[in-house]
């Protein structure tokens, strides 16, 4: 038992996110055929998906679809091949270009409007570390100006305390040592009278 089949039905199918889906089918053949899509110049696409079924007569159905991103291609054609009887059936389709996904312009505008924000705020982040660190230096420097100022100021204050303080001890020890010598005096003058 060998079938032809029918002739292939091509149709355009929604667009995808990256192309155009175009379908092929057809009913009726035995043995499974074999399915190949080729562009205007001949050329095989070999990125397609195949799906088919046997029906109750043992008849397959097949369905291949094929994604076209090339908006340049223009026709395809689908080519359905019975491998015993060597019968080929071929069935093109113009693809106009309007079918494809337009890139959007807002795409590219928001990827460099978010390089742009990313950077400005990176850079003003930097920016504001820079300034912070700089002032807590400037703050600290004012902190060690400050206590050396204030060890510069109290260095006199402590200077005068040692001076009295040696003062009064020069002064302690000249009267312990008059009266030294006072004593001294008395007990020279007491011993020769």
């Amino acid at each position: 038992m060998q079938g032809v089949g029918s002739a292939p039905q091509v149709h355009i199918e929604e667009p995808e996110e990256d192309g155009v889906c175009v379908i092929c089918m057809v009913s009726g053949c035995f043995p499974k055929p074999q399915v190949q899509w080729r562009d205007l110049s001949g050329e095989k696409f070999l990125a397609f998906s195949e799906a088919h079924a046997q029906d109750a007569d043992g008849l397959f159905h097949v369905e291949a679809s094929l994604v076209v991103r090339d908006s340049s291609v223009g026709n395809v054609t689908c080519s359905i091949l019975n491998p015993i009887l060597g019968q080929e059936k071929t069935k093109a389709i113009f693809i106009p270009e309007a079918f494809f996904p337009q890139a959007s312009l807002w795409t590219p505008a928001f990827a460099v409007s978010l390089t742009i924000l990313v950077l400005l705020i990176l850079g003003t982040g930097f920016f504001l570390k820079n300034e912070l660190s700089a002032k807590v230096q400037a703050q600290q420097e004012q902190e060690l100006l400050r206590l050396h100022k204030e060890e510069d100021r109290l260095k006199p204050r402590e200077a005068l305390k040692a001076r009295d303080k040696l003062q009064t001890e020069l002064d302690w020890r000249k009267k312990v040592y008059q009266a030294a010598w006072r004593k001294a005096q008395l007990y020279a003058v007491a011993s020769y009278a």
